[in-house]
């Protein structure tokens, strides 16, 4: 049997497919992710076969190729043919390696539409979870580690599988490692200093308003802020900006709603993605803001910050 046919090819074929499955998911370009999805899945699942038995890689009443792959019957390469990502799975649940699953039975489905331009994005973007839930059982089968398929994917691909979070931080902490990667692969082949200077650059042009910190006013009211942070992702500056959820006569209490990085794009919206971005990764981040006032605010003084509180 061919070397093309092997588990190790197989799974080689999938690791490929897999990682290019992550970075259209990140870009994002939804169509392409489910095709390259569906195709790691079908790959590690014939891998998983062979490793059973070639045999198990045989279509349904194809005498040749039952023979080609029991050893007894020499074939073109060109002319020889396996099952499709369908009936591997098939073969596989009833082997008892997969369970029942609609959800990778819907990614199959869209990576075949995909194929011919009919996918479904929204559909598409959510079945990161049901690729990682697979990869994770096929790998097992196979005795092979998170690690060794999905390298520096890895831990994005356990946060996609780890049911004790919910489904915001999953999803936070997924783009924060795409853009991470995106960026970093910006700068490969430079010299590290490269990226270092990057980060260290000014920000952006004057005219682009939303790198600058600014204080958004209705009257003599603040109804939103911006400042400078960390971007988790690159570890460059971004903008983060508040919004007021507490007024009194003195003070304007302020909390998180937005962040924005310009260098790798990563971004975050409203006070639930705030939130999960500062439990991923960045327990520095302000969040909340308090502001004193008088009764009525001065045109020449609206604003005193009194008090910043990190966690």
């Amino acid at each position: 049997m061919s070397d093309s046919l092997s588990s190790e090819s197989f799974f080689q074929g999938a690791k490929k497919a897999a990682h290019k499955a992550m970075d259209d998911h990140g870009r994002p370009e939804y169509d392409e992710f489910a095709l390259h999805a569906g195709v790691a899945v079908e790959k590690l699942a014939k891998a998983v076969l062979v490793s059973k038995n070639p045999v198990y890689l045989v279509e349904s009443r194809n005498e040749d190729m039952l023979l080609h792959f029991g050893g007894h019957l020499r074939m073109d390469q060109e002319k020889v043919r396996t099952v499709g990502a369908k009936e591997a799975i098939t073969r596989l649940r009833k082997i008892g390696v997969l369970q029942t699953d609609s959800d990778l039975d819907l990614l199959i489905a869209m990576r075949n539409g995909a194929a011919h331009a009919s996918g479904d994005s929204t559909l598409a973007k959510g079945m990161i979870t049901p690729l990682a839930r697979t990869i994770e059982t096929l790998l097992g089968d196979l005795g092979e580690t998170l690690e060794t398929f999905w390298e520096r994917w890895a831990e994005a691909v356990k946060a996609a599988v780890n049911e004790q979070e919910d489904q915001v931080f999953r999803d936070v902490q997924l783009r924060i490692t795409q853009a991470r990667h995106a960026f970093e692969d910006r700068f490969v082949g430079f010299p590290p200093e490269v990226k270092e200077s990057a980060l260290k650059a000014p920000q952006p042009r004057k005219e682009e308003w939303f790198a600058k910190p600014m204080e958004v006013m209705d009257g003599d009211i603040l109804v939103l802020k911006a400042s400078g942070g960390d971007c988790p992702a690159c570890g460059g500056q971004g903008l983060l900006t508040f919004e007021p959820v507490r007024y009194t006569a003195t003070e304007t209490m302020f909390s998180p709603n937005g962040f924005g990085c310009y260098l790798c794009t990563f971004e975050a919206s409203g006070r639930d993605e705030m939130a999960a971005v500062r439990k991923a990764n960045t327990p520095g981040w302000m969040h909340t803001v308090a502001t004193s006032h008088g009764p009525t605010l001065h045109e020449q003084a609206r604003l005193v910050i009194s008090k910043i509180q990190t966690g």
